[in-house]
């Protein structure tokens, strides 16, 4: 019953952004900015409720550290290597940048109502550009943020458990905690590893399954990465009580 009634003051709202994000497909940052933003919180109000509790609530500094930290890194790397990814997949060709620092922008998939339209947006927009240079970008969409901000709870309150059980487990506290990291890079690790293999694959690979390369990559890969460390954090719970 306390799920129920945590879960359904987000539901209106949730999909109600949907139905406009839908409706009216060239006009989706308001929408899909509120789906996202109350998806992530509902998440983290329900499944992911303990491992939120842990890192607002957990008394040691420390764990603001690891998650900024890891939050900076997993969207730098994860960014840099789906732009590598792509460039494999469009020859290698050099793209000039040219345009404000930062910025959130959308990208219309569909003129007028369309389920693959609304797909397509749910994963891609509204999409976060921050401007380094001419020729580096890091884009973000509002998916893959809200896909890094639940593995970096995750990440951090398991690691807290870990590290305040370190002195009764002592070196056994090594096993879960390589866990934890293997789980959080492998996010970020497999697309740097697909984009520097697809440069020595040639263009077989390009003709073949290229696109499909990229949806694992940009949309699977968080989801799994999700989902197993969730497992583990599971674990690390049942091995406190």
């Amino acid at each position: 019953m306390k799920s129920l009634v945590n879960v359904l003051p987000y539901l209106p709202i949730i999909f109600g952004s949907l139905l406009l994000t839908y409706l009216f497909p060239l006009s989706q940052l308001v929408p899909l900015t509120i789906f996202w933003i109350f998806t992530t919180i509902l998440v983290l109000r329900t499944a992911l409720s303990d491992e939120a509790k842990l890192v607002i609530f957990g008394k040691d500094k420390i764990k603001w550290i690891i998650f900024f930290l890891y939050l900076v890194v997993h969207y730098a790397v994860y960014s840099l290597a789906i732009e590598l990814l792509l460039g494999q997949f469009t020859q290698g060709n050099n793209v000039l940048y040219v345009g404000p620092p930062l910025g959130i922008y959308t990208t219309p998939f569909s003129v007028s109502p369309s389920l693959t339209g609304l797909a397509l947006s749910l994963i891609l927009n509204p999409t976060l550009l921050i401007h380094l240079s001419n020729q580096l970008v890091i884009e973000l969409s509002f998916y893959s943020i809200s896909m890094g901000l639940l593995i970096s709870f995750l990440v951090t309150s398991s690691l807290m458990i870990v590290i305040s059980t370190r002195r009764r487990l002592k070196y056994l506290a090594l096993v879960p905690m390589l866990g934890i990291l293997v789980g959080a890079s492998c996010c970020v690790s497999i697309p740097v590893l697909l984009a520097t293999s697809i440069e020595t694959a040639g263009v077989v690979l390009l003709t073949t399954f290229s696109w499909e390369v990229v949806f694992i990559a940009y949309v699977i890969l968080p989801l799994v990465t999700v989902i197993v460390l969730k497992h583990l954090s599971n674990s690390l719970h049942k091995l406190m009580s």
